[in-house]
């Protein structure tokens, strides 16, 4: 039963090993504009040693809602090393740049929403080889501060 098992472990560690999960489990090359007017490097591309990619949309009421919080925690990250972007998408071009001013001449507009994700506002840690350490949906519920919040998803 033992090596039932242990080669049973094996084979799982192996097809692990073995998985093309590297490229999807990766920021995507997208390059994207900027409300400032500028092409932004790579998302997965990373400027600090971790990243804190947030997608919102104009119509996402969550979006509005949280957005104070998401400036907060963005200078709260800075002072800590992570760098954060903001991406706005999904929506007619002039709704996505009158939201993206709320962020800032950085902030990246995706009108298309080519940067897919599963619900705003939608949060992407990632590494400095661009790789996605932790992703989530929404706003996580509970949080009384911005330490908490940043270890949430998984930041100092």
């Amino acid at each position: 039963m033992r090596l039932k098992l242990l080669a049973a472990s094996c084979l799982l560690l192996l097809a692990a090993a073995c998985s093309n999960d590297s490229e999807t489990n990766a920021m995507p090359p997208l390059r994207l504009p900027t409300l400032g007017g500028t092409m932004a490097p790579s998302l997965a591309s990373c400027p600090d040693h971790k990243c804190l990619t947030v997608y919102v949309a104009p119509w996402c009421g969550a979006c509005h809602m949280a957005t104070p919080l998401i400036l907060e925690l963005r200078r709260y990250l800075s002072s800590r090393g992570v760098a954060t972007r903001i991406v706005v998408g999904m929506d007619e071009p002039a709704a996505v740049r009158q939201y993206a001013k709320a962020f800032g001449p950085d902030t990246l507009m995706d009108p298309a929403g080519d940067l897919r994700v599963d619900g705003t506002p939608y949060f992407f840690v990632s590494d400095g080889n661009g790789r996605i350490l932790n992703e989530a949906a929404g706003m996580p519920m509970g949080i009384s501060s911005l330490p908490d919040l940043a270890a949430a998803y998984g930041l100092p």
